[in-house]
């Protein structure tokens, strides 16, 4: 049967494709991982990895268990967790945690303060990534958490709200719309209107709201950044549908455009963190997912 060194040293090479750094990842020499990864190949009659001088790559084999190894070194770190849970605070350290971009820095950045004063010990290390991508590295132990833009229906995973920002419409702040308080959604009607890529939720709420009202989903341009539809509505493309945070972080200190509240219909996107089910610090993540929503909720109760 493999050991579970070289199960590790298996996924350094497939985490970095080479030899040298997985085994500077490893804290071991080149020649030992090699040897080790051999021993493992023989052990499991199948070639691994492909080597040649130019590149190193995994056979199908090789990314296959590889991909097991990571889900195998995620729960002997959850039983090893689980050994030492009565002794420690299970939130001093290090959590690897894996977000959207759209959700991240926004969230992160009003949440940061009451997380260092509650938590001083607490190191977050943040992995952006495609929401697509993010579930998988979940799983296998590459990150401890994820904070996501919308609930993610999973049987291995806890899902945590932590709030429901509505979205609001950013315009230019001579567009006829920006002078009202409240914009009703029938005003949309014959509006462009600039949306995320497809495939999220959020985007085919934002579809329905155009398609009710008469609104124009733009269908030469999607964004893939928030940032992105910001500057687009900016240089007077369209309009958009921005979350409450983003607004209050980017868009009030803007003098180009604007951003106003839809009376009734707004989509809304629920932020949420999620961990997985069978983690010893399950108790310790709702912890830290009841301060970050205490954090947000004053920048998003008045929208």
């Amino acid at each position: 049967m493999p050991t579970l060194q070289q199960l590790r040293y298996l996924v350094a090479v497939a985490d970095t494709l080479s030899f040298s750094r997985a085994a500077l990842a490893c804290h071991v020499t080149q020649p030992t991982l090699s040897l080790q990864l051999k021993e493992l190949e023989g052990r499991l009659n199948a070639q691994l990895v492909e080597r040649t001088r130019a590149r190193v790559l995994l056979t199908p084999a090789g990314k296959d268990i590889a991909q097991r190894a990571r889900r195998v070194l995620a729960d002997i770190d959850d039983i090893r967790e689980v050994a030492r849970h009565d002794d420690l605070n299970p939130l001093e350290g290090t959590l690897q945690m894996g977000v959207v971009q759209t959700v991240g820095a926004y969230v992160l950045s009003v949440a940061m303060p009451s997380l260092r004063a509650k938590f001083p010990d607490l190191r977050i290390f943040v992995r952006e990534d495609r929401f697509e991508n993010l579930p998988s590295k979940l799983s296998d132990g590459t990150h401890d958490l994820l904070l996501l833009p919308e609930k993610i229906a999973h049987p291995d995973f806890t899902s945590e709200q932590l709030i429901r920002e509505p979205l609001q419409l950013v315009m230019p702040a001579d567009h006829r719309l920006a002078n009202l308080e409240v914009v009703q959604p029938e005003d949309i009607a014959g509006e462009t209107i600039l949306v995320m890529e497809q495939g999220r939720r959020l985007h085919d709420e934002i579809a329905a709201l155009c398609n009710e009202f008469g609104a124009i989903q733009a269908q030469d341009f999607a964004g893939t950044t928030l940032d992105t539809l910001r500057l687009m509505v900016t240089t007077g493309m369209g309009l958009s549908l921005l979350p409450a945070l983003y607004v209050r972080s980017d868009i009030l200190r803007e003098t180009l455009i604007v951003a106003r509240p839809l009376a009734r219909k707004a989509p809304v996107r629920d932020v949420t963190m999620a961990w997985r089910r069978s983690s010893p610090l399950g108790g310790a993540y709702r912890t830290l997912a009841t301060t970050i929503a205490q954090s947000l909720t004053p920048w998003t109760e008045d929208f």
